[in-house]
């Protein structure tokens, strides 16, 4: 399946890592108003309101700023002008009105960079733009 040109929602549990990556690299592929992320849990004062420290190190890395995202908690008013969700966590915690949405919704589990190394970050965002590479129809820069 190839999305390009769509509205496209990231949806991970606390929305500190895997989804900030993910708008990221949309964002930096597609311009600013093509995506979005939130989190199904809210960590946005445990993490000041914005992504770790780790996660916009390793998107710099790839040249890509994410350092202005904030930290959102998904909610329905989201999914407004949305297309499509990608999911990056357990499908079986997302509340019901994104399952029962009627939205074209890709569960594609990231492991959760939680409590890894910055090895271990990276090699998350690495699937991470692999995956989205592959969605997008977009090469992987070498």
């Amino acid at each position: 399946m190839k999305i390009e040109n769509e509205q496209v929602l990231f949806v991970c549990e606390g929305n500190v890592g895997r989804s900030q990556m993910a708008e990221g690299f949309w964002k930096h592929w597609f311009g600013e108003d093509s995506a979005k992320s939130a989190g199904i849990n809210d960590y946005r004062e445990k993490y000041n309101f914005h992504p770790r420290e780790d996660i916009i190190q390793a998107m710099f890395e790839k040249g890509i700023d994410i350092s202005e995202q904030k930290i959102k908690v998904l909610v329905q008013e989201m999914l407004r002008d949305i297309t499509t969700i990608i999911v990056l966590c357990d499908p079986s915690i997302l509340p019901d009105f994104i399952v029962s949405s009627g939205l074209n919704i890709l569960y594609k589990g990231v492991p959760d960079p939680y409590e890894s190394s910055m090895d271990g970050v990276r090699q998350v965002r690495d699937e991470i733009e692999l995956l989205l590479s592959e969605i997008a129809g977009r090469e992987v820069p070498t």
